[in-house]
């Protein structure tokens, strides 16, 4: 019952938002009373720290299971992982941009998902160019966070309609930096050999 109570949590999340979702939405969506919901889930902001511990614990799992099939990652892999399986899902993410909007106003909240995106570039990070330590660690988190950035930034413009014209020249751009190649320096090189 829990989860059936969560997918209706999200489903109306997904539709109204977390400000205009309330508990009788959820009880409707799910096809339970009201009481049944309070008592499996309690009241709203119950919902909403079980709601983000689901996300957390789906993305745990799938980031997991992702990073654990291969020893070694070329940054074309770390990019169709970001891309094609962390930020592909739509509902996990337009339920993870209301909780950006809910963490305005909610240290907990806005903790919890630091504390996701955090994991997610560190991982990234430890894959980019394996164990380093010092300055090239630094430098590979650095790699990570933009490149996490992107995708995120890219997932988030496409829900507002806003599209690359060239979604894959974002890709190649994206591995470019994990791979650890001035992207200015690239681009100037590119533009020589074209005038050449």
């Amino acid at each position: 019952r829990r989860e059936e109570i969560l997918k209706a949590f999200e489903a109306c999340v997904v539709r109204k938002g977390f400000a205009e979702t309330t508990l009788a939405d959820v009880a409707n969506e799910a096809g339970l009373p009201r009481p049944l919901v309070r008592y499996f889930i309690g009241n709203r902001d119950d919902m909403v720290t079980c709601l983000i511990e689901r996300i957390f614990t789906r993305g745990e799992a799938r980031l997991n299971v992702i990073l654990h099939r291969k020893s070694s990652f070329t940054p074309a892999d770390i990019t169709n992982v970001l891309f094609d399986q962390i930020f592909a899902d739509a509902t996990t993410n337009a339920v993870i941009m209301e909780l950006w909007h809910l963490a305005i106003h909610d240290e907990a909240t806005k903790l919890r998902l630091a504390s996701i995106y955090q994991r997610l570039v560190s991982e990234v990070s430890a894959r980019i160019k394996g164990d380093s330590v010092g300055k090239d660690a630094e430098r590979n988190f650095d790699m990570a966070f933009a490149a996490v950035s992107l995708a995120f930034g890219t997932v988030f413009f496409n829900f507002m309609g806003l599209t690359a014209n060239d979604p894959s020249r974002i890709r190649s751009h994206v591995a470019t930096v994990m791979a650890g190649v001035n992207v200015e320096t690239a681009s100037l090189s590119k533009r020589k050999q074209r005038k050449e």
